[in-house]
């Protein structure tokens, strides 16, 4: 996976070369100064480098995230007032900023809120199941339920590490269709996770014949089984993967 430090110094390399082979124009009269392009040759040549800077923004940031929404405006705003490369120059400024905002911890990449939404699932929420199956005077209903919310919660991670989009109403088939199009999981995990999903369902909605202690056990075993091995694809290279 790509490193936070990684992406800062790519977002600063990008940020130089969006502010070169330009020059400033000093205020004339009651207008403010704007930026020029130094060879009218390389007039495409910026505009290139601007589409890259907003996508870099797009998929660092996120796509509906502050940072891009502002570079967009300035981007546009500055075609319509001044000139094409005054926004291009806004862009650079914007990156700049936002690299010191993640570099500080003060702004998040959009991969690591959904790694620490599966860490989340795979220490606290999984470490709660285990109290609960230990508890004798506690349904088994209760953990399975929340191993089931646990599943859900890792799923949901990975769909917002990878930016992925989801078809229907977010859920453990949702996420899993997602990952699965992405060819993250296979067409057995696909199978795994509809049988856990059929299993909290059927505590949810107080199917309790069905449940039992060592049921409540089996899905602990099978949710931390589950979370390992996404944690295994989501960071191994894309080339190596191979969901069947």
């Amino acid at each position: 996976m790509t490193s936070r430090e990684q992406v800062v110094a790519w977002a600063r390399r990008q940020a130089d070369e969006l502010q070169s082979d330009m020059q400033f124009h000093q205020p004339d009269g009651g207008y403010g100064g704007y930026w020029t392009v130094t060879d009218v040759s390389k007039k495409g040549l910026v505009m290139a480098r601007a589409a890259a800077g907003l996508e870099f923004l797009r998929q660092h940031a996120g796509n509906d995230s502050e940072w891009l929404r502002r570079a967009t405006i300035a981007y546009d705003s500055n075609g319509d007032r001044s000139s094409l490369e005054s926004g291009v120059h806004a862009i650079g400024e914007i990156l700049r900023l936002w690299a010191a905002q993640v570099e500080a911890g003060v702004s998040h990449l959009p991969a690591e809120l959904g790694e620490g939404v599966r860490a989340l699932a795979s220490t606290e929420i999984m470490g709660q199941v285990r109290l609960l199956n230990e508890e004798r005077d506690v349904h088994a209903a209760a953990p399975i339920v929340l191993s089931g919310a646990a599943l859900e919660t890792a799923l949901r991670g990975a769909v917002e590490e990878l930016e992925l989009p989801i078809v229907g109403t977010p859920g453990i088939a949702a996420y899993s269709r997602a990952l699965r199009t992405a060819a993250i999981l296979s067409k057995q995990d696909v199978k795994d996770l509809e049988q856990m999903a059929g299993v909290r369902n059927a505590a949810a909605h107080g199917d309790f014949e069905s449940i039992t202690r060592e049921r409540a056990g089996l899905m602990e075993q099978q949710v931390n089984m589950f979370l390992a091995r996404l944690r295994d694809l989501l960071d191994s290279p894309a080339g190596v993967r191979t969901a069947e």
